[in-house]
């Protein structure tokens, strides 16, 4: 006991060796500390942000999988049947299984472009007929009616209409056509008219007017009580998807966020979708006072104006179009609210003199197509206002309720899908992401006229357009299977944007077909960098940017479009979500049981809980045509894609990266201590001489100072013991015991290297002497090559501050990489920067300070040196220059050895930031040297 005191109590006499040791174990303890909350951070992030709405895609059997995965994974050519759903539902485990297919690709031709130009003629004997007739009952009584009102002269004047269409995909506006008419238009009048059996009171026009008419299928002018009407050209075709899902298990799989889905869900069965029978029962409904709330009060059986006018306007054109027949069905669906297409309709209205010059612009309207568009239900015409006119209609209350048909004529629905993109493949970046290059596949026609119109049976002028081509990207995929003509009757909307957002952000899966992946460019041809735009999808449907499906319906309406049975295999893809709870670690192991058994149904399955989103980059040559032809790039888009297992890759890398730091800041403060106890030991040879005069042999000696520090041993033993006790890391365990090995291995080594005898006396005599010293700097050299053993103890701590800042320094340039290019990776990068970072500079100035403390044991003999050369009249200056010489050939020494160090170890653990290491290596050696030659007194 006695012995095992006196070590103890010599080891608190030396301040320096005390100071050394607690400097490691503080090092130890604060490094632990900060190691664990990054850590414990990480997994937090990883385990908050890998599972989405489901775990496992389900697809066909003989589907390749891809690690990283474009949004788009339907193909309309199914390959799951409905009994292989029904295996999947009840394999154990699953909670949800919701099945998605595409349905039918649909060109739609919305309602013709009104141009309506104010031309009221007041109250009058028509009027109050109509009004009685159909029991209005809250109309502007007729003494509260404005005088008549119009935009026209009394007399017809000439006018020329341009129609203008314009579309943009975010960056340029391409004009799809721009066709002019001329005619003449002039104020209406009452006229009373001799009709067969008696009079009647007409709107006509002022006499000589000619009226407008644009190139067939547009119709001509026409005037009415309120409003002369011009025909305006068609819009271009708009197409649109269809995709089929099951709406109770896609309600539960996006929880609240599927409440659209909810007026699916009531969707009549089968045999009571025959669109003759729907047809002629909403016929029946029809009836005095209906209109009497307006519109908005003018439901049926729970189905509101906006979605039943649609339909029984559609009905009531494909029977006039014969269209339909007794097999034919109503397909249920609920639409997407509004259009990401960007396109404008726009009318400039210029008047005439005789000659057809211009004297005067009346002005320009425009309208977007978004403005109260729905696909296949636009339940409000497409109108534009002539300038400075008002609407009268609300005059008739509910008697202006207007019903539209949504759509020109029927829709042609087709199984003719667009596939996804082809890409080639570029070289991989140093986090894993590699930028793709688009595949063009040809030119499409987009503002095309139908050839036929089956309501008028008109056969449209082509010769008014000339043809607009857009880039497809997706080639035609055509299902081999016949679609029918059905009739889509709109029980809800959905916004496309808000579904996307279920679809979740960092840990994004696509739904499928209906929520949108956004395409954003971020370079243009030449490569450089402009601002970020979100590219709008063109009117072909078959760019890289498209919108989302334009209405949902459920797998009853996908059989009666296709004409498929119950048996046939016409499902795309299955989302599944286990019933696991926790996080993807947790729940790893009963995904992968579920996804093994799927897989034994002969499905191919890819597992997407820990998948994360990362953004892609993508070259897209071949983009626009100019007038002239010549074709020109649009330049680097980005695209979320998923990358599977991007939770496994993350969390190891970065845990990876986390243990470096710490196991370079606790080792690289060992070797420094180790460096420093053999300094320390060397200093104490004046008392292993003393005592080897009183008779101490040499083992007995070393055992001594060995006692003493292995005081600090224990007490390393005792912190490693207690910080691995508290954090439970397998990390904290090795880097400890690691620290402990060194520390004692130098204690062996500095006792064994002790020499109890005195120094040969080295001083120089007579004509065997070295030359005298005459500089600073000579001097430098002449102490550090007297006191070898010392000098090469201290350059080799600088040596390892150097490695270890720039090994540090590299760890954290490299964590980046390290991250991947995932959003994931990038968030839990960014959450773990300021404990990185942290940890990094604890390991610098630990390093720093231990360097600068080895020196101190130099510290007493370099003062009595001091003392002796001001003695002999050198000045502050010369000492000064002394020190620094001996600090910088110190550096000298040290420098390579720490770049080599810092690239050596750089190479192991972060290759790709050497030279960060090697800068990070050398600014370490001259903070030192700077520190080691401030001014002092």
């Amino acid at each position: 006991m006695e012995i095992r005191f006196n070590a103890a109590s010599r080891f608190m006499r030396s301040r320096s060796l005390v100071l050394t040791v607690a400097v490691l174990i503080a090092a130890m303890v604060l490094s632990i500390f900060v190691q664990g909350r990054a850590q414990a951070s990480l997994t937090r992030v990883v385990d908050e942000n890998t599972r989405g709405v489901y775990d496992i895609l389900v697809l066909p059997g003989g589907t390749a999988g891809d690690e990283l995965r474009q949004p788009d994974f339907l193909s309309g050519n199914g390959g799951i049947a409905a009994s292989d759903l029904d295996q999947v539902r009840g394999i154990d485990g699953v909670s949800v299984a919701a099945p998605i297919s595409l349905v039918s690709k649909v060109v739609q031709d919305i309602e013709f472009p009104q141009l309506k130009a104010t031309d009221y003629v007041g109250y009058n004997p028509n009027i109050e007929q109509y009004l009685k007739s159909q029991g209005i009952q809250d109309a502007v009584p007729e003494g509260e009616w404005p005088e008549p009102d119009s935009v026209f002269n009394p007399e017809a004047t000439n006018y020329r209409i341009t129609a203008k269409a314009v579309s943009s995909d975010g960056l340029s506006d391409t004009v799809l056509f721009e066709t002019a008419a001329e005619g003449s238009l002039g104020q209406a009048k009452l006229e009373e008219l001799d009709v067969p059996g008696g009079t009647s009171l007409r709107t006509v026009a002022p006499k000589g007017e000619t009226g407008i008419k644009f190139p067939d299928p547009a119709g001509g002018s026409m005037h009415g009580d309120f409003d002369t009407t011009i025909a305006l050209p068609m819009l271009p075709q708009i197409t649109e998807t269809v995709v089929a899902v099951d709406p109770a298990a896609e309600s539960a799989l996006l929880g609240d966020a599927g409440d659209f889905l909810a007026p699916l869900k009531q969707a009549p069965e089968a045999t009571d979708r025959n669109a003759q029978e729907l047809g002629q029962y909403f016929s029946s409904q029809f009836g005095m006072g209906m209109f009497s709330e307006g519109g908005e009060g003018a439901a049926i059986d729970g189905h509101p104006f906006q979605f039943w006018s649609p339909f029984f306007v559609q009905y009531q054109n494909a029977v006039e179009a014969g269209t339909l027949d007794d097999e034919s069905q109503v397909i249920p669906m609920v639409v997407r609210s509004g259009t990401d297409l960007d396109l404008t309709y726009s009318v400039k209205i210029e008047e005439l003199d005789d000659s057809g010059n211009t004297v005067k612009e009346v002005g320009t309207v425009s309208k977007e197509l978004g403005e109260g568009y729905l696909p296949f239900a636009s339940s409000k015409p497409f109108q534009l206002r002539w300038p400075g006119g008002e609407d009268y209609n609300y005059l008739l209350g509910s008697g202006g309720v207007q019903m539209v048909a949504g759509l020109h004529q029927p829709p042609v629905w087709t199984t003719d899908f667009m596939s996804n993109p082809d890409y080639a493949l570029g070289d991989a970046a140093s986090n894993g992401s590699a930028e793709q290059t688009a595949t063009p596949q040809g030119w499409v026609q987009v503002n095309k006229l139908p050839e036929k119109t089956l309501q008028w049976q008109l056969e449209p002028d082509q010769s008014q357009r000339g043809p607009v081509e857009e880039q497809s990207y997706r080639s035609t995929v055509d299902s081999g299977t016949e679609s029918a003509t059905p009739l889509p009757f709109v029980y809800g909307t959905f916004d496309a944007a808000a579904v996307r957002e279920a679809a979740g952000d960092v840990n994004y899966l696509p739904l499928g077909g209906y929520d949108p992946t956004p395409v954003t460019i971020t370079h243009d041809a030449e490569g450089k960098k402009i601002d970020e735009t979100v590219m709008k999808p063109g009117l072909s449907g078959a760019g890289l940017a498209v919108q989302s499906a334009g209405a949902i319906t459920d797998f009853t309406g996908l059989a009666a479009v296709r004409g498929t049975s119950a048996d046939e295999a016409v499902i795309d893809a299955v989302r599944v979500r286990v019933n696991a709870g926790g996080s993807w670690a947790d729940a790893e192991d009963q995904i992968n049981t579920v996804a093994a058994a799927i897989e034994d149904l002969g499905l191919q399955t890819q597992v997407v809980a820990g998948s994360a989103r990362e953004d892609v980059s993508i070259y897209v040559p071949d983009y626009h045509k100019d007038a002239s032809g010549t074709v020109s790039d649009l330049g680097t888009v980005q695209q979320s894609w998923v990358r599977q297992g991007a939770a496994g890759e993350v969390h190891g890398a970065l845990s990876a990266s986390s243990a470096a730091l710490l196991a370079l800041t606790v080792g690289g403060a060992a070797l420094l201590t180790a460096a420093s106890s053999v300094a320390f030991t060397r200093s104490r040879r004046t008392e292993a001489v003393t005592l080897r005069a009183m008779g101490w042999n040499r083992r007995r000696i070393r055992s001594w100072f060995l006692n003493e520090l292995l005081v600090g041993g224990v007490a390393v033993l005792a912190v490693a013991i207690i910080a691995s006790a508290i954090s439970r890391s397998a990390v904290t365990l090795w880097v400890s015991l690691i620290a402990l090995v060194v520390y004692v291995a130098a204690a062996f080594i500095s006792a064994a290297m002790l020499k109890p005898h005195p120094k040969a006396d080295t001083e120089p005599s007579g004509a065997a002497g070295v030359p005298s010293v005459k500089t600073p700097l000579q001097f430098a050299a002449r102490q550090l090559s007297t006191n070898r053993f010392n000098t090469v103890a201290i350059a080799l701590a600088v040596a390892v501050l150097g490695a270890a800042a720039g090994a540090l320094v590299a760890v954290l340039a490299d964590i980046p990489r390290a991250a991947g290019s995932t959003a994931l990776g990038s968030l839990a990068a960014s959450q773990l920067s300021g404990l990185n970072i942290a940890l990094a500079l604890l390991g610098v100035v630990t390093a720093l300070l231990l360097a600068l403390m080895t020196t101190r044991f130099e510290a007493q003999r370099k003062r009595e040196q001091f003392a002796i050369l001001g003695a002999m009249g050198w000045t502050p200056t010369l000492l000064l220059q002394a020190r620094r010489g001996e600090a910088g050939i110190t550096a000298a020494i040290a420098l390579p050895l720490a770049i080599i160090g810092a690239v050596v170890t750089a190479l192991f653990i972060a290759p790709h930031a050497a030279v960060w290491a090697a800068a990070a290596g050398i600014l370490a050696v001259l903070l030192w040297f700077v520190l080691m030659t401030r001014t002092r007194k």
